[in-house]
């Protein structure tokens, strides 16, 4: 029995879960060697355990589990700091079920909208300025990959907007983002793309660009229509 069976067998010991799958990098063809298993546990409301005590029970590194009352996914009411639109979208279009039900494999995707966009490329603007905290704490692993993951994700957001397209994968977004006339950001894009397929470091120049082009040539766009058309569904 493999790590992942141990978990799993866990997993359902102490939840008793309608469903449970795998999502993230795992889930898709982009992970890497110590890419965690990020696996979503949907409970019932009666029975529900929380990440804490799950998490408790597992003790095991690399493995994020993250519960989800079964009630409120279905109707797309989920607790996360991410932008719910787009994060269901990724849950359900790249999951996979690992045990019971196929519950996101049924599920529609979520539609889009403008202003589902603004709120992601702030939280993608934040990240970014998490990458710069870190590089002055002296932390240049962490300011890497807060920096490529605010750029490659900010660029989705674009790319979204411009081109009516969701990436899954890393590779996905960087292949959609030549589509688009970058300008004096492509090789930043580049460079943030090669530090997550290459693990290259981050330079302080690019992590002050790239809140740069989040703030001015993605998110000002976008708000730009905002302003002009309203909300409107784009996805």
């Amino acid at each position: 029995m493999d790590k992942l069976d141990i978990v799993l067998d866990k997993i359902e010991k102490l939840c008793n879960p309608e469903s449970v799958f795998l999502y993230g990098s795992r889930a898709r063809s982009d992970f890497q060697a110590d890419s965690d298993y990020e696996i979503g546990v949907l409970m019932r409301e009666a029975s529900y355990v929380s990440r804490g005590a799950i998490e408790k029970e597992i003790n095991s590194e690399n493995f994020s589990v993250y519960p989800f009352r079964y009630e409120d996914f279905l109707e797309g009411k989920i607790d996360t700091p991410f932008q719910k639109s787009i994060y269901l979208y990724e849950l359900i279009g790249a999951g996979k079920t690992l045990r019971g039900s196929s519950v996101i494999e049924k599920m529609d995707l979520p539609s889009i909208t403008t202003l589902d966009l603004i709120q992601r490329i702030r939280f993608d603007i934040g990240f970014g300025l998490g990458a710069v905290i870190s590089m002055r704490n002296g932390d240049i692993k962490t300011a890497s990959t807060e920096f490529y993951k605010s750029c490659l994700f900010g660029l989705r957001v674009l790319e979204i907007f411009e081109l009516k397209k969701f990436a899954f994968t890393y590779q996905d977004i960087y292949n959609f983002s030549k589509e688009i006339n970058l300008g004096e950001f492509e090789n930043l894009v580049l460079n943030a793309y090669s530090i997550r397929t290459k693990g290259d470091i981050c330079e302080g120049k690019d992590l002050f660009k790239n809140i740069s082009f989040l703030n001015e040539f993605v998110e000002d766009r976008i708000a730009g229509q905002f302003k002009k058309n309203g909300d409107i569904r784009l996805i």
